[in-house]
């Protein structure tokens, strides 16, 4: 899945917030939950975009907030101009402008908790475009590739790789914090039978902030 733009990432997003348990010992590391991150948390991700995703070098900030939606308390993750709104399992619901639906998710789309590596699922959905009044049926795949260090602008950090693909055309790689409760590195590429056309959109994190 994209992040801010169309998507954001179990990146961008993520995506995703969990805490971390075991890790030590003989046990493998395990996020047994998403656990949104404060209200009032800032970060600003580097991106750039290539193809489809345009050609921009940009850097997004976002801020996370929380507000009722349909009966439900949910998480706000707010870009300059689109605002994701994930439910409290961490499901994304739809990205919105404003009270406008712009994308959204049925069933409510993300990660299959908890995370560990060698995990995987699949699942189908249906997403709208809501300017094109256009729904598509896709499935939608993971894979918890590793647990590992990387390296981003913010620093070093302990993550969970995942790798997700959907039958649209979409080949992600997003690099899970459960310390900062984000995705702190998204690879984003479509391939050419993805509707939108091939593009690539690379996000790193370069700054973190919590209230």
């Amino acid at each position: 899945m994209s992040g801010f733009g169309l998507k954001v990432q179990l990146a961008a997003a993520g995506l995703g917030v969990a805490m971390l348990s075991g890790g030590c010992g003989l046990m493998a590391p395990k996020a047994e939950r998403y656990i949104a991150p404060s209200a009032g948390t800032s970060y600003v991700l580097g991106r750039r975009d290539t193809g489809s995703y345009g050609s921009a070098n940009a850097q997004v900030p976002i801020k996370v907030g929380r507000r009722m939606w349909e009966g439900s308390q949910m998480t706000t993750f707010e870009g300059r101009a689109l605002t994701l709104l994930a439910h409290p399992n961490g499901n994304w619901g739809g990205l919105y402008a404003g009270d406008k639906p712009v994308t959204t998710w049925e069933p409510s789309i993300g990660w299959d908790w908890p995370l560990e590596v060698g995990k995987t699922w699949s699942k189908a959905y249906q997403v709208t475009n809501h300017a094109a009044k256009r729904t598509t049926p896709f499935i939608f795949a993971g894979k918890v590739e590793s647990y590992e260090d990387v390296t981003v602008p913010a620093g070093k950090f302990k993550v969970f790789k995942i790798s997700t693909t959907t039958t649209q055309g979409d080949e992600n790689l997003s690099w899970f914090s459960p310390e900062l409760g984000i995705s702190v590195k998204v690879s984003n590429r479509r391939t050419a039978k993805h509707p939108a056309g091939a593009g690539t959109r690379e996000d790193e994190l370069i700054s973190y902030k919590r209230p």
